[in-house]
């Protein structure tokens, strides 16, 4: 669900992603034409907590020199997570699903992260299609999720789409530890759903 206004349509705006079901927090993505430019404005216009950087640092100097600074100070305090993956591709297994277990434990502590990537699709969609099969909902399934909200996000590669079938799997639910439960079984509230307007939640 697109949340920004027409001042960043040129860059594809900021959307608001589903959420696993009971999580209190706010996911949001957008391209780095939006965030690149003054990030300290940008998470005060969407209230960011957390902002993650999906890019490697030579894409980064290329486009915003200055945000390089800025993410390094930041990441200090909190405030951003820099977990970098090559554009079309992706890090190995581990780290990947340590990063999304990572943006699910600031989602349930009722943090606002912001995802992006240079275009906000590919990369982003990757991590936000494991933050929402924490929850237990199939790869499918949540990859519709995701592209119901901004569309296009998502996997852009062969192998990004064969991560998340090694992370994520048929059945769906990314474990804490990074494991993949391919049983299909709900989580131990009983809940299987998401919190969006897309497959019965709220966004």
């Amino acid at each position: 669900m697109k949340v920004s206004g027409p001042h960043h349509d040129a860059a594809g705006g900021v959307h608001r992603l589903p959420v696993p079901h009971g999580v209190s927090g706010v996911l949001l993505a957008c391209a780095f034409d939006v965030v690149g430019p003054d990030p300290e404005a940008v998470m005060t216009e969407f209230s960011v907590d957390t902002v993650v950087c999906l890019m490697e640092s030579e894409e980064v100097d290329r486009r915003f020199p200055s945000y390089a600074g800025w993410l390094t100070a930041a990441t200090g305090p909190g405030r951003a997570v820099h977990a970098p993956a090559p554009d079309h591709g992706v890090v190995a297994d581990d780290p990947a699903a340590a990063l999304a277990a990572d943006v699910v434990g600031r989602l349930e502590s009722g943090m606002t992260v912001l995802l992006h990537c240079g275009g906000g699709y590919g990369r982003t969609g990757v991590v936000a299609v494991q933050v929402l099969a924490s929850s237990g909902m199939g790869l499918e399934e949540s990859l519709v999720a995701v592209r119901a909200a901004r569309p296009a996000c998502g996997p852009q590669s062969d192998a990004q789409d064969d991560q998340l079938h090694r992370l994520v799997g048929a059945a769906g639910r990314t474990g804490r530890t990074g494991e993949t439960d391919r049983t299909g079984e709900t989580d131990r509230t009983g809940h299987t759903g998401v919190q969006g307007d897309t497959a019965g939640a709220v966004l």
